[in-house]
């Protein structure tokens, strides 16, 4: 076998194949590190005096601080589609919202997360209707068994859910807020009838207005 070696080796020499080689060196691949995006506290900046920060992104909503010019505080959230940022109050430590017309927002703000405000709570039941006109308020037709019984009312509440109208003490309709008036039609069997209506919203209704009793 030595032999049989030295024989292809000699070979190869006179071929002028080279066949010794240097031993390979590994050659190590330096570490990197891998690629990371910096982030950094997103802050908004105040751009005026007396900026108010209130509970809900609502003109009516209760107020929890306002901010003088150059305040910085911290981003919670952001409420895109309605232009306002959710934000920490550094005195009371309570979030609450500011207009994104009056700040500048810096840092990794853009990867704060969109929040849906929740819909305002009424604090107080709404304003009970008023008749609309003395002359034509309510009125009622009666035909052969059959009362037709037309309710109008003006609508003097700005925080109601809706209308509940009501026919001897029971409720016959909810209606949407802003309704102003119901046409019922009820079976004169009953004998005399007497209308009620109610203003409502999460906190209960309101005072009553109502017709009084009559019959056909």
């Amino acid at each position: 076998m030595d032999a049989a070696a030295t024989i292809v080796a000699m070979t190869l020499q006179a071929s002028g194949v080279t066949t010794s080689s240097a031993p390979a060196t590994a050659t190590s691949a330096s570490a990197v590190a891998p690629t990371s995006t910096a982030t950094t506290k997103p802050t908004l900046k105040i751009n005026s005096n007396n900026v108010q920060c209130r509970s809900g992104p609502d003109p009516d909503s209760d107020l929890i601080a306002s901010f003088d010019a150059d305040t910085t505080v911290d981003l919670i959230a952001k409420d895109s589609a309605d232009g306002y940022w959710l934000v920490k109050d550094p005195g009371s430590g309570s979030s609450c919202w500011v207009p994104t017309q009056d700040a500048s927002a810096s840092g990794s703000y853009q990867a704060l997360p969109e929040v849906t405000p929740p819909p305002a709570v009424a604090e107080e039941v709404p304003a009970a209707p008023a008749w609309a006109a003395l002359s034509d308020a309510w009125t009622y037709a009666c035909a052969p068994g059959v009362v037709t019984v037309t309710l109008q009312w003006s609508d003097r509440a700005d925080n109601e859910t809706g209308y509940r109208v009501y026919r001897n003490g029971e409720l016959i309709a909810e209606l949407p807020a802003g309704s102003t008036s119901y046409v019922d039609q009820v079976n004169t069997a009953g004998g005399s009838f007497s209308y009620g209506i109610r203003a409502y919203n999460a906190l209960g209704e309101s005072g009553q207005l109502g017709t009084g009793n009559f019959s056909c």
